[in-house]
Formats: C-alpha cells, sequence, structure tokens
C-alpha cells in the first residue's frame, strides 16, 4: 500500500466525514480557469504566462504573506489573501484577481470516484458530513452536482469558528450526525489538518488527491 495512504481503523465506522478540497473535490484546469476569468475583463492585457504556477502556489504564498491572517475563518480576509497575493507585485491587475476570485467555485468537480462512493454510501444507510477548512459556501456546488441531500451536515470553518485540526470542529460534526466520534472515519487529504479527527478517537484515512477512490472503498462496508 502507497505511504500516502494510511488507514487506522478498528471497526466498521458508522458515519464518515470528509474534507471538501482535494478529497471529495479536486480543481480543473487552472488555464481554462483564467480564461473564463479573463473573459470578464476585457481591458486587460493578455495575463502573462506564469499567472498560472502563481495560481497554483497561490495560498502558499499567501501564508508568508500573511502569517497571521485567519482566513478561513472570515470570507473578507479570504478574498483579501488570494486578491493581494496574486497582484502582489503590480503585474496582475485587481480586475483579473477579482474575476479569478469569484469564478473559484466554479473550478471545483467531483474528484475520481467520489460521486460513487457517496451514492453507494448513501444506498447503505452511512451518515456522511463534509467538515471543511473554507471560507466560501460550498452547499451550491453540492447542489449543482446533485450531492447535497446526502449529508446530513455541511460544516465550514468560516460558519462554526474554529477550523481543522481544532477538535471541536470535528466534534460537531458527529454531533450533528448523532454519531459518537468513535465511530466515525474521517477521510482527508491532510495529516495534520484532517488527522486532528484521532485526538477524538475518530479513524482517520489520509491520502494523496488521486488517490483519493481508494480512501472511498476503505470506508465502505465490506
Amino acid at each position: 500500500m502507497s505511504p500516502g495512504l494510511r488507514p487506522r481503523r478498528r471497526h466498521a465506522p458508522r458515519a464518515v466525514l470528509l474534507d471538501f478540497h482535494d478529497t471529495l473535490v479536486i480543481a480543473r484546469s487552472v488555464d481554462d480557469w483564467i480564461a473564463e476569468a479573463r473573459s470578464a475583463v476585457t481591458h486587460d492585457a493578455d495575463p502573462p504566462a506564469w499567472l498560472a504556477e502563481r495560481i497554483r502556489n497561490v495560498w502558499g504564498d499567501a501564508r508568508r504573506q500573511f502569517p497571521a491572517l485567519e482566513w478561513d475563518l472570515d470570507p473578507a480576509a479570504h478574498r483579501h489573501a488570494f486578491v493581494a497575493t496574486l497582484t502582489r507585485d503590480d503585474r496582475v491587475s485587481t480586475g483579473l484577481a477579482e474575476a479569478l476570485y469569484e469564478r473559484m467555485p466554479r473550478q471545483w468537480e467531483p474528484n475520481a470516484g467520489a460521486a460513487d462512493f457517496i451514492a453507494r454510501a448513501s444506498d447503505s444507510g452511512m451518515p456522511l458530513a463534509v467538515v471543511s477548512n473554507i471560507a466560501l459556501d460550498i452547499r451550491p456546488a453540492l447542489e449543482r452536482w446533485g450531492l447535497a441531500t446526502a449529508f446530513g451536515a455541511v460544516i465550514l470553518s468560516y460558519e462554526v469558528g474554529y477550523a481543522k485540526p481544532d477538535p471541536r470542529i470535528f466534534r460537531l460534526a458527529a454531533d450533528s450526525l448523532g454519531v459518537d466520534p468513535t465511530h466515525c472515519l474521517m477521510i482527508g487529504d491532510s495529516a495534520h489538518h484532517d488527522g486532528g479527527a484521532a485526538a477524538l478517537g475518530m479513524q482517520c484515512v489520509i491520502a494523496r488527491p488521486e488517490q483519493m477512490h481508494r480512501a472511498f472503498e476503505l470506508a465502505l462496508p465490506s
């Protein structure tokens, strides 16, 4: 088994909690994202060739630029971090950065195996929840994909006031589903953030985005 996939299973879970980014969903082509945003900013020159790479690194760069900013708890701070990081040297216009931000939710698409896992879990009666560090409402995207009704809870950091790995966000998800935390399985891509669920005795499976379909299989009854 790949070292990127690390199950810690003691018993079959009674509920599954899912991270959002790089777990339940992945991003579409950055080049397509830029093209869509560029179409809304007609007065701009063509964007620089290196813009795609800057977008891919935007949140890591933002953490270095704004080390104390808790943008997962504040939508205004989230938007500011994104726009200010992209435009930090005035080589990307504010208009283009704002257009990119506005179109961010349209770049999400379900990860491989996610829709099938959700359908099978729902058919088996498995309670599901999303637990995400995010400052955007993901519910419209879930509705667009026809997945919203499968989730008994959608726990978003900016709405509840704390973020992973804080154990409180995982406890809130478990409580919302009416399941003891020790009978929940958390699936995510970050050992630091999503692995925080282990503090409550939750089982955890951590995988790389491209391996997440295997993590989904581990969560289903055999």
